[in-house]
């Protein structure tokens, strides 16, 4: 039999331990094997999603951005069971680690968004060289804000584009 001390500070101990737990007002930054394991593939309501990504460096602005854009192969079979999906990060890992945009564009209501879903990222192009291959995975959130991860099922080759003036 224990003595009641222990039960008791056992019990404070429980107590501190579950008040640390509560929400969070945005999803935990992912670690690196949690992004690589994200599926290729992703079936929302009936609808098989792909992701594909066309990473691009502009050495003269030292500037790195990528596009992203999420495809459905099939309609939805119930598509008031689909929420809208929104693109709210863009990962990207190189030979020198893992970018993370900074800055992020969805545009997937424009007239030059021909799938479901279409973003923009972009920042600081340290760490990339052009014609390395590199993985991209996005973070979607539907609008009842269930987040999804989903990552282009091929290596990219990082372009190298012109400055344009």
């Amino acid at each position: 039999m224990r003595p009641p001390g222990l039960a008791r500070i056992g019990m404070m101990l429980c107590g501190l331990g579950l008040a640390g737990c509560g929400s969070l007002d945005s999803a935990p930054t992912p670690l690196a094997g949690d992004l690589l394991n994200a599926p290729a593939t992703l079936n929302l309501g009936g609808q098989l999603l792909r992701l594909t990504a066309a990473p691009q460096l502009v050495r003269e602005a030292d500037r790195f951005s990528v596009r992203v854009n999420v495809e459905a192969s099939a309609p939805a079979s119930n598509p008031a069971a689909t929420d809208p999906l929104k693109v709210t990060g863009i990962y990207v890992f190189t030979g020198a680690g893992l970018w993370h945009s900074p800055r992020l564009s969805d545009f997937s209501g424009a007239s030059n968004c021909f799938t479901q879903v279409c973003a923009w990222g972009s920042g600081s192009a340290n760490g990339f060289t052009a014609g390395e291959d590199v993985r991209v995975i996005a973070q979607l959130r539907d609008a009842s804000g269930k987040t999804y991860w989903l990552r282009d099922a091929r290596s990219q080759n990082v372009v190298s584009k012109p400055l344009i003036r």
